[in-house]
């Protein structure tokens, strides 16, 4: 990692395990997790690549747009990912592992953590256990939930008035193609 993106994953998990006793937690983090910095317009992957099948996405800065892309469909967009969000992106061994991609909306600082090496960690790290239950998930289950809430909203109004309540200041940031995508969904 970078000097910045270290810094970024220090202001990010350190206040959430006990700096003496979690050192050991920490680095055990730091060797599972792997940052990108993504310029506006840039993806993480080229198209078809499943590099984000099992991770858990850590957005650590800026602003970037998940989207599907597939050989059978074309790029259907899924999640807007700003500072704090997460999104937790199915297995290997899921019936259908998802082929999620990101897209730097606005210049992006963001993390892969490997699901199955963090559980593999929690043995002698039980406090990364903790902090996937009562951290990660959490965010991730209200960020999908939201979603979910919007897109399945009657009209394009309220579709529109629940993502400004949800995602206050984000309407003016995104272009404007993309804000109709995830407005006019459904």
């Amino acid at each position: 990692m970078e000097k910045i993106e270290i810094k970024f994953f220090l202001k990010m998990f350190l206040p959430l395990i006990n700096p003496r006793e979690g050192r050991a937690a920490l680095r055990c983090l730091f060797r599972h997790t792997t940052a990108f910095t993504l310029h506006k317009g840039e993806t993480l992957f080229p198209k078809n690549i499943s590099g984000t099948v099992g991770q858990i996405i850590v957005v650590c800065s800026g602003l970037v747009n998940g989207f599907l892309q597939d050989n059978e469909c074309e790029r259907t967009n899924i999640w807007l990912g700003q500072k704090g969000s997460i999104y937790i992106c199915r297995g290997q061994n899921s019936p259908r592992p998802e082929h999620l991609n990101l897209e730097a909306i606005e210049e992006a600082i963001v993390f892969l953590i490997d699901h199955e090496e963090l559980e593999a960690c929690y043995k002698s790290h039980p406090e990364l256990a903790e902090i996937f239950y009562t951290y990660f998930l959490p965010c991730a289950m209200s960020d999908v939930s939201e979603r979910n809430i919007i897109f399945r909203l009657p009209d394009v109004a309220h579709r529109i008035t629940r993502f400004r309540k949800f995602y206050p200041g984000l309407y003016e940031r995104l272009p404007k193609d993309l804000l109709l995508s995830y407005a006019l969904c459904g």
